[in-house]
């Protein structure tokens, strides 16, 4: 027997590696024919290196798939646990069942899905674990995947757990698949581990798993399926598999009602086979003979003991295993034994209830500890190990000599160690704890249980100076070794403090399960907060998974929300409803912490302590409690809000650009630019940042993506294109005809081919391969003509339906159709439309959504009505409330985002309709979009893309996050209503004077106001333009004795300012000057260096103003570039420069006359440029003596250009001088999105 040091022993990894090869070689020559191989083996000489050349390690892929799929690296510990029960021997019954025998072959008549269901404590987990072995040990090694719903484990009991597990086991065992969903996270750098279930659903198995043609069938066992959290969705789900290869189900539960109508309604076919006592007798006998052998091994009453258990079994395991433990310790005399049989009562509470008899009559202490160990047991959110419940046992019970023994000794049975984790017996021991025991000696009560650990969690957590080391050494280890797997070094330090995992991430799930009536929790959980809540952000950082956060809150404000009527009898009621108002507080900082400073803290996890606070708003609870610590090396001041905002980004597209739809997909935004190129703009999600942009190459009328992929189509007038934006490849051009336009496209299910929809309701595939036509149908009844054009189209998510809509006429519905089979559409006609005349124009439909089941179509009319039309049974549920304009459904069906004629925007509960969040706005919205996680939704408005992330739409991780809406918490029951802060309008114009004091800004809403550069404290408003225009142009004099304010009508405003005459007032006098408008609008101010005179630019003419006159004095239509920019001469006051992309030329003030031997203008008649450039975005002087241009190249390119009017080609640190003092920064261009100004002596730039 060989051991090693540990599983990264190199002596391990190389007997591991050929012990695989060989199995491996043994398996794909006979796996029934063993002898024929097993002699050429003699033969092989066997190398560790011929070996790895031949079979790679896959230790590193392994370690990045537990990234991207989020599960844990024991992901195979249920199985082997329960493998190790099984009796060597047993099970074999269930292969001689027909229908198992049918299921686990690879016959094409096989129905496919087999339901086992028994009883609690019949052994069905066994029996689970059995048939797993057997096809795996057997000729489909590693085509069988299986998941355990385990009620101890709120995790697993998810079903995107339940999703990644199966995902892992198949990247494990099938490279082509594994290399896919390599492929997709290089390409999207998408993880999964915190994703919704209908994403993982439709990236991993849809878009990839469905897609490949294994070898052979794939069998997927799920055990326990009704403690799945939903199993209902699990089943509808697994009901819509259309996958390349055979994939074999078997479903193991008890037979509840939910999953009896769940399997009837969406797996018709499946085969029922239930597990009866006659089924597992003789496995129970063979179980109990062998315990009972073991203790008698010659003594003739064995027969008569067995028979004894057999009969009071009835058929459970379960109560077996109980029994025979109870003899264990009474088997001295035969006396002993048979007192044991006669007090053995039959049936699992009985039992039960004997069992806690047992422990009330141990000693008080060991009572008492007993029952405090089986509250941890019952309460925690997973399993502990021993070590874990040590600590959580301080400080009531100290000192154990052996605490694994003692549990096995003080708890009657009702707890199991294994592999040094703490289990119930059973999930129906749980139930018996929580439920039967109010009446008998020993109580365990739940929320006062969860009460308890939340309190203990908190109190480990609050030893600040001892943590805030522990959390230092482990970032300063992770950085000194940081090639290692994110979160290794993290949960390495965190095995050394047992507890501290646990603590961190599960205190406030047991806050959201405790008592509602307890003062002393709540006054617990908020002087934590108080104290030590960036200490606890700072250990939840170090595990890498912020999650933790966003679920606490919601865990948080579950637990407000239980105690809510509970405190409506309690006084004084103000008191209680501000405490409870704090608790809120906190749990909307903890999400906004998380949107706003998520990456940095992950990056850094002890930049909480500094660089946190400082950008939080001020009246935010986290800034109050912790602004007095002192620990922030900065301050931010001027913000505009004092408190949270709903919104995260504002973003433009550029210069007078306006945006026409959005759509997201996987961790990008899409955003198609209304323009004749068609622009197409990839944005990041979490960051908000633009990642590339395309051009379609004519205007596109609408932009839509693949579900499973990363593609998305754009269609033109002439053309449809197919890109993958996650590399802004284009792969496919399509023809169509131009007079037709396009109005929905929807890609195959294996993304090889679209469905394009048109106007002249004609439906089109082609197969992307080829780029041919497979078929076409053409959605008109042949013996009718009357026909409109339609407005709008759209496919079922199955592609078996399209519907169209058309202005005064109903929504029609066709099944699509290949064959010369006419199917009459379905027609829908809201009520008041029903009994109009035939001729009369009806309701106009506006817009159309499918549901996910493909049954459900809901309709927007322009009377803001939405009908939810059941297109099966033709059903119909009108919402005349909802006040809708353009909507738009989340991902998983489950809330629906609407905006009305307002701008105000609505998420409304699917399928109650019930009102969930409502955030008031101004602006006319042009589309919506939600986010593939659902956090976020996104509206466009005129040049603007809002993102916006309501704390009201996290999701607290004790609920599947696609559970149906009506029986999961992800939203508060009671509307959250806000408002958009952005009454904040957008600026347009700014200036700062020269001494960086003030600054001013012009608005949308025309107002010019001035600010104070220091703490951004308003001084005052200057003056208003008119009401309806926009303040575009500004220029602040040297001395800050003028300013001059141009809007977007051409208007001109001039003013006199005064500063205030002493410090005790901080009023500026503000006086008039003049005031004019020109036809165009002005493009650029500039006052002479003297401010005798002001320069008004527009697209063509240039004229000076004299102030001290108030009249023109001088213009002049443009001879030179359009593109040049005005500043005063560095050394000359008497003239001006225009800067333009090829030269500099010299004015004079007076006249505006052109100055003919200027140094400057000659200099630059010699110059050769490289390249041709086409225009100047902004320049900015230095002190005088430097100007700094930035350039815009005709080829997309651009430069920082330096012009030193004093030394000519002096060079700068790292940059390529010229002849004529023109000097290139290089290396700088590409971090500068646009050119602001200067600050003091330094350049301002928005980086890209």
């Amino acid at each position: 027997m060989s051991k090693f040091r540990d599983l990264g022993d190199t002596n391990y990894i190389d007997v591991r590696n050929i012990l695989r090869w060989l199995m491996n070689k043994l398996l794909s020559e006979d796996a029934y024919g063993l002898k024929q191989t097993l002699p050429d083996l003699k033969q092989l000489k066997i190398t560790t290196e011929n070996i790895m050349m031949a079979m790679p390690d896959k230790t590193s892929i392994t370690k990045r798939l537990i990234n991207i799929l989020g599960v844990p690296e024991n992901f195979k510990e249920d199985l082997e646990y329960l493998s190790g029960r099984t009796m060597q021997g047993s099970c074999q019954w269930l292969l001689e069942r027909q229908a198992v025998r049918d299921w686990a072959g690879d016959s094409p008549n096989a129905t496919g899905t087999l339901w086992l269901s028994g009883k609690p404590g019949s052994g069905k987990s066994t029996l689970a674990s059995f048939v797993i072995g057997t096809l795996n040990n057997g000729p489909f090694s590693g085509k069988c995947q299986y998941h355990f719903f385990l009620a101890g484990n709120q995790t697993k009991r998810t079903l995107s757990y339940t999703l990644r597990s199966i995902a892992m086991q198949v990247a494990l065992s099938h490279d082509a698949f594994c290399a896919k969903l390599l492929d997709l996270n290089d390409k999207t750098n998408m993880t999964f581990g915190q994703q919704q279930f209908s994403v993982i659903w439709e990236k991993i198995f849809e878009g990839i798993l469905f897609r490949i043609p294994f070898q052979g069938p794939l069998f997927w066992v799920f055990d326990g399926v009704d403690e799945a959290e939903t199993s209902t969705r699990l089943i509808q789900h697994l009901s819509k598999i259309r996958s390349a290869s055979k994939i074999n189900l078997l479903l193991i539960s008890r037979a509840t009602k939910d999953l009896v109508q769940g399997i009837d309604e969406h797996l018709p076919t499946a085969i029922h086979a239930a597990i009866s006592a006659v089924d597992t007798e003789n496995d129970i006998r063979d179980y109990v003979r062998g315990f009972v052998f073991k203790i008698l091994p010659s003594d003739h009453s064995q027969e008569e003991i067995i028979q004894q258990i057999l009969k009071k079994a009835s058929g459970s395991f379960l109560w077996v295993k109980l029994a025979l433990d109870k003899i264990r310790n009474n088997w001295h005399t035969k006396e002993d034994i048979k007192a044991a049989l006669t007090e053995l009562p039959e049936g699992m509470e009985t039992l039960y209830a004997r069992m806690i008899g047992i422990i009330h009559d141990q000693p008080r202490k060991t009572c008492e500890m007993a029952t405090r160990i089986l509250t941890w047991v019952a309460c925690s959110f997973r399993p502990l190990g021993i070590e874990e419940l040590k600590i959580g046992l301080l400080p009531e019970f100290v000192n154990f000599v052996n605490l694994r023994y003692t549990i096995e000794e003080i708890c009657g049975h009702f707890v199991v160690i294994d592999k040094s984790k703490i289990h119930l017996i059973h999930e129906t021991a749980r139930q018996f704890l929580f439920r039967k025991t109010t009446d008998l000696n020993i109580r365990i009560i739940d929320h006062e249980g969860h009460e308890h650990i939340a309190i203990v969690c908190m109190n480990f957590l609050s030893d600040a100076s001892k943590w805030r080391s522990v959390f230092t050494r482990i970032q300063v280890h992770r950085q000194a070794r940081p090639t290692r797997n994110v979160g290794d070094t993290a949960n390495a330090a965190f095995d050394s403090h047992s507890f501290l995992f646990y603590a961190l991430s599960f205190w406030a799930y047991h806050v959201s399960l405790a008592t509602s009536i307890s003062d002393d929790l709540l006054e617990a959980v908020l002087a934590f907060l108080e104290s030590h809540c960036l200490l606890w952000i700072n250990g939840v950082a170090l595990l890498q998974n912020l999650r933790i956060l966003t679920q606490a809150a919601q865990h948080l404000k579950t637990y407000v929300k239980n105690g809510a009527h509970v405190n409506q009898s309690k006084q004084p009621l103000s008191l209680v409803l501000n405490r409870d108002n704090e608790l809120r507080q906190w749990a909307t900082d903890l999400i906004r912490v998380v949107g706003q400073s998520g990456n940095n803290i992950v990056e850094s996890p002890s930049s909480v302590h500094k660089h946190v606070i400082p950008f939080c708003p001020k009246e935010s609870i986290i800034r109050r409690s912790f602004d007095h610590v002192g620990h922030s090396t900065f301050s931010v001041t001027g913000l505009s809000s004092n408190s949270w905002d709903d919104c995260v980004a504002r973003l433009t597209m550029g210069d007078e650009q306006t945006v026409s739809k959005i759509i997201c997909k996987d961790t990008f935004f899409v955003t198609l630019i209304a323009s004749n190129d068609g622009t197409l703009v990839i944005w990041h999600s979490e960051t908000c940042q633009e990642a590339r942009r395309f051009d379609h190459g004519e205007w596109v009328n609408s932009v839509f993506s693949s579900k499973s992929s990363s593609l998305v189509a754009t269609a033109g007038f002439n053309t449809t294109k197919i890109w993958d934006i996650s590399t802004g490849q284009e792969l496919h051009s399509l023809s169509k005809r131009s007079h037709i336009r396009t109005k929905a496209i929807a890609f195959g299910h294996k993304d090889e081919e679209v469905l394009i929809g048109y106007d002249d309701c004609s439906i089109q595939c082609i197969e992307l391969a080829t780029e041919q036509e497979k078929w076409r149908f053409v959605a008109k009844d042949p013996a009718s003509i009357d026909y409109n054009i339609a407005r709008c189209v759209s496919f079922s998510p199955d592609l078996t339906q399209v519907a169209f809509v058309f202005r005064g006429r109903p929504v029609f519905v066709w099944t699509i159709q290949q064959d010369s089979i006419f199917i009459p559409p379905k027609r829908c006609i809201c009520a008041e439309d029903k009994f109009r005349p035939e001729a009369d124009a009806l309701n106009n439909p506006e817009q159309i959504l499918w549901q996910l089941d493909s049954n459900h179509l809901l309709i927007l009319y322009e009377d803001t009505k939405v009908i939810d039309w059941n297109v099966a049974d033709d059903e119909q549920l009108q919402y005349d409330y909802l006040g809708a304009r353009v909507m738009e459904l989340s991902v998983d069906g489950n809330l629906l985002l609407t905006s009305d004629n307002n701008g105000t925007l609505s998420i409304w509960m699917v399928p109650e309709y019930r009102l969930a969040y409502r955030l008031k706005c101004d602006e006319l919205v042009i589309d919506l979009a939600f986010s593939s996680d659902t956090t976020r939704f996104y509206d466009i408005r005129g040049s603007f893309c809002n993102v916006w992330e309501p704390d009201a739409l996290f999701r607290a991780d004790g609920f599947d996050q696609d559970g149906m809406s009506s029986t999961y918490e992800t939203i508060e029951s009671e509307p959250v209503l806000s408002k958009d802060e952005n009454d904040k309008v957008p600026v347009t114009a700014l200036v700062c004077d020269h001494s960086d004091r003030f600054f001013c800004c012009g608005k949308e809403d025309r107002t010019v106001t001035m600010y104070d550069n220091l703490d951004g404290s308003k001084v005052r408003k200057l003056f208003n333009h008119s009401s309806t225009s926009s303040v575009i142009r500004f220029s602040w004099s040297v001395s800050e004795k003028y300013f001059a304010s141009a809007d977007d009508s051409g208007k001109i405003i001039i003013k006199r300012l005064e500063p205030p005459t002493s410090s005790v007032s901080r009023k500026w006098a503000v006086f008039p000057v003049l005031e004019l408008r020109i036809k165009e609008a002005v493009e650029q101010f500039l006052f002479s260096t003297e401010e005798e005179y002001l320069l008004i630019v527009s697209a063509t003419i240039a004229c000076v103003i004299k102030l001290k006159s108030k009249k023109e004095i001088c213009r002049l239509q443009h001879p030179f570039q359009k593109c040049g920019i005005w500043i005063n001469h560095p050394k000359r006051r008497e003239t001006l420069l225009n800067m333009g992309s090829r030269e500099e030329q010299e004015y004079e003030w007076k006249t505006l006359n052109i100055i003919e031997h200027s140094p400057i203008s000659s200099s630059l008649a010699t110059f050769e440029f490289d390249e041709k450039f086409d225009s100047i975005q902004r320049s900015v002087q230095i002190w005088g003596q430097w100007i700094v241009l930035g350039v815009f190249a005709s080829m997309g390119h651009k430069f920082i250009d330096i012009l030193d009017l004093d030394n000519g080609a002096r060079g700068f640190h790292g940059s390529t001088p010229s002849p004529l003092g023109r000097t290139r920064v290089e290396g700088l261009a590409k971090h500068v999105n646009r050119l602001i100004g200067c600050f003091n002596d330094r350049i301002v730039f928005l980086d890209d």
